[in-house]
């Protein structure tokens, strides 16, 4: 399928509730960077406050690849910085101090294989049995970053180990060019409607000046979100893919 294809299919999904998503137990969202679980799944974090099952978050990089040549944010400032901007956010969609834990893989540099791949998805299965997720939520598979294809494969092999339900939620796949063809099934899943909490999401989102704005300014190649990267984000509608086994 193209791009295109499965961009016009998940526009056309139907729309679920809360539960639907994520069912009634705990749920754990797997974000490859600190931004990704709000930007992706702030609407259903946030929703799920008013409707029961209870959201977590574990960030799996510590972010330090953003800005990686500003003299004023070196990679110990930066990772603390990123650290405290995600608990804010996940702080201004409702969930309660402790719903939050950090990984720490290596910016950019996440293992795709081999011992630190198979002991990172150890982690992220105790981190689930931990807090009783009977559902992961991650990144889209044909996200075009290394660490989102990496936390893709990560989640899945968890939940295999789990038996967990597993749901994908694009971020950079939303902005590949409709030409590009996708080793990818027709998709299957839900759209949420998160109109209710949409400006509570807003506010999370700012709870990340790093990445929404010029706030650390001393590196010119740094990354910063644009109006166009940002703006698939900031509707009413959150989109989830039911991931086969």
């Amino acid at each position: 399928m193209t791009v295109g294809d499965i961009l016009d299919a998940l526009a056309a999904l139907p729309f679920g509730t809360v539960e639907d998503v994520v069912g009634r137990d705990p749920f754990l969202v797997l974000s490859p960077h600190p931004d990704d679980e709000t930007l992706g799944c702030g609407g259903l974090l946030a929703l799920a406050e008013r409707a029961g099952p209870a959201g977590h978050v574990l960030i799996l990089t510590d972010g330090a690849a953003s800005h990686p040549n500003s003299p004023s944010h070196p990679p110990e400032r930066l990772i603390a910085l990123r650290r405290d901007e995600a608990r804010a956010a996940v702080a201004a969609l409702g969930l309660p101090e402790g719903r939050i834990g950090f990984l720490d893989l290596r910016d950019a540099a996440t293992p795709s294989g081999g011992p630190e791949f198979d002991a990172a998805v150890a982690r992220i299965v105790a981190h689930a049995e931990a807090v009783g997720a009977r559902t992961l939520l991650v990144t889209w598979g044909h996200d075009p970053h290394c660490d989102h294809e990496t936390a893709f494969a990560m989640a899945r092999a968890a939940a295999a180990r789990l038996g967990a339900r597993l749901l994908a939620y694009p971020v950079w796949g939303l902005h590949r060019p409709r030409q590009d063809v996708l080793d990818a099934p027709a998709p299957r899943g839900f759209r949420l409607d998160i109109a209710a909490v949409r400006p509570v999401k807003r506010r999370a989102i700012d709870c990340y000046p790093s990445q929404m704005t010029r706030m650390i300014d001393d590196d010119p190649g740094a990354f910063c979100f644009t109006e166009a990267q940002l703006a698939p984000f900031l509707g009413a509608i959150e989109t989830f893919i039911e991931v086969q086994p």
